[in-house]
């Protein structure tokens, strides 16, 4: 089926083999040739996004067709909506390497039209999905911000502010379950007023200031910060918390902020972090999302009050199971020796002493783990010491083990979960079918470590040091290896789609032993097929 993107057209929609020329207005259906629309996705007073089909790739993969239309032909429109454009095609080249960014494949003038081509993101947004599911918990939405707020920050960190965060413009990806940043199209929406009759919650939008409800203060007041974008996700989620839009809120008179904090219950952790996320002072807001990241990884789950609003539907029914999202890793449970050390009998001790909390750093961490303790989430163990210990096994999710010590330790199917590793040494560490999805490993010493199988996905390994390192199998889908050292380094079979390895050591014959694709970032800053 193909779709006329003539905004004139009486009769766009088109029989299903026809894709040269519209049959009602004779428009030309194949945009540069290569890209046929098959129905709308949505418009707005900026233009109107499409379906499409890539014609000029072997099995005319789907991608989507972002149509821009200056509201005028006239010569100056026409030189600021060109140059808008450029820059917005610029903004979204740069930031499409990201795994929860849609990529920018093409950009293009035709007709007096500019069109931008992204990557097409099958799945449901988090508007939709709260539609059809019902309000989020406490643990989902604590999720949902320790894995989109790497995005987040990643977007700040090239000079970008998205002014428009909203459930709406965050897709939860069909594939895989990750949530993807969409709508990056603010810039170039300058060029024309809204339509009349279009969603008043669009209208600002369209001139680039945000969505009410959702935008701080000082985006509407159209002086937008990077901090304005974690107020927007906060208020995200909440209207996910509660199914209610935040301008529904109520406000203070006397100081103008947003009555929400008797909307929803949550533990004391995570409402001071909302908290400081919803400041109307900026100098008393989060500055950028690796704070908010760094004070949810501080934040126990353990904490989680019992007293939040059940997941069930709007309209009453159970909630039933989506990807990403209930999925609560619970600690194991722990045996009666770690809870009474005392009663085993330990040396002459006094039956009401446990010698582990006598100690402290990575000494208690061992004396636990060897009473059958092996969840120790959450926890700060910076600069301990845990080397050569045999520590298979162990949860240590979302902990802070900033050059912490695991030189030649066993850590056979650990996991470190979104962990803090900043310059950690795992020099020798056995680290078997470890799970480190999404930790943050710079300037982390990884020489000769055991990584095989282990799971790496959207791991920060910037400039770390894995010479002679072990990732045969490893995953390392999205993940982060600029300028890292893998000079050695046994890459065979290692999933490599989609990282980044500007600047890494690491020759072409040691990739070609790897799982690669289209956007693996080469060392020199190209993509290409291996």
């Amino acid at each position: 089926m193909s779709y006329c993107v003539n905004p004139n057209c009486s009769s766009p929609q088109n029989p299903p083999d026809r894709d040269d020329t519209c049959a009602a207005c004779g428009s030309n259906l194949k945009l540069r040739g290569r890209y046929v629309a098959s129905r709308p996705l949505g418009k707005g007073g900026f233009g109107a996004t499409f379906l499409a089909n890539d014609y000029g790739l072997p099995g005319k993969p789907i991608c989507v067709v972002k149509q821009l239309r200056p509201s005028t032909q006239s010569p100056s429109v026409m030189k600021m909506a060109r140059e808008l454009f450029e820059r917005e095609a610029y903004t979204l080249g740069k930031i499409g390497n990201h795994p929860q960014i849609p990529r920018l494949l093409d950009y293009f003038e035709e007709n007096g039209n500019f069109y931008l081509v992204q990557e097409y993101v099958e799945g449901e947004t988090l508007k939709q999905e709260l539609e059809r599911h019902g309000p989020f918990s406490q643990e989902d939405i604590r999720k949902l911000l320790m894995e989109i707020m790497p995005a987040l920050g990643f977007i700040h960190e090239n000079g970008v502010i998205h002014r428009d965060i909203k459930p709406a413009n965050i897709i939860r990806r069909k594939q895989d379950g990750k949530l993807v940043l969409i709508d990056f199209g603010a810039v170039s929406t300058q060029l024309n007023p809204a339509a009349a009759d279009e969603d008043p919650s669009a209208l600002l939008t369209n001139f680039a200031i945000g969505t009410p409800g959702f935008a701080p203060p000082e985006q509407m007041a159209m002086r937008p910060v990077y901090s304005s974008d974690i107020y927007a996700m906060a208020m995200t989620c909440l209207y996910l918390m509660t199914g209610r839009s935040p301008k529904d809120y109520g406000h203070d008179p006397r100081t103008g902020e947003i009555n929400w904090k008797a909307q929803v219950k949550l533990s004391d952790d995570m409402m001071a972090i909302f908290d400081k996320m919803l400041q109307q002072s900026l100098s008393q807001r989060f500055r950028t999302a690796e704070e908010v990241t760094k004070a949810m990884a501080s934040s126990p789950m353990s904490s989680i009050s019992p007293s939040i609003r059940p997941s069930t539907s709007i309209t009453g029914g159970i909630r039933p199971p989506i990807p990403g999202r209930g999925k609560i890793t619970r600690a194991p449970v722990e045996s009666t020796r770690s809870q009474d050390v005392s009663s085993q009998g330990m040396l002459s001790r006094a039956p009401d002493r446990n010698p582990a909390k006598e100690l402290k750093g990575g000494r208690k961490i061992i004396v636990e783990y060897n009473h059958g303790k092996r969840n120790f989430a959450n926890q700060d163990l910076a600069k301990a010491s845990l080397a050569s210990a045999n520590l298979a096994g162990i949860v240590m999710s979302r902990a802070k083990l900033q050059e912490t010590d695991f030189s030649h330790s066993d850590l056979t199917g650990a996991s470190f979960q979104g962990s803090i590793m900043t310059q950690a040494k795992l020099s020798g560490a056995n680290l078997t079918q470890a799970k480190l999805q999404r930790a943050i490993l710079t300037k982390a010493d990884l020489g000769g470590a055991n990584l095989v199988n282990a799971d790496l996905r959207e791991a920060n390994l910037q400039y770390a040091y894995m010479g002679k390192a072990n990732l045969m199998g490893a995953n390392l889908t999205g993940a982060n290896l600029k300028g890292a050292y893998l000079t050695k380094a046994n890459l065979k079979g290692a999933n490599l789609s989609g990282a980044d390895l500007k600047a890494a050591k690491v020759t072409d014959e040691q990739l070609a032993t790897a799982k690669t694709n289209w956007s693996t970032i080469r060392p020199d800053g190209s993509k290409r097929l291996f």
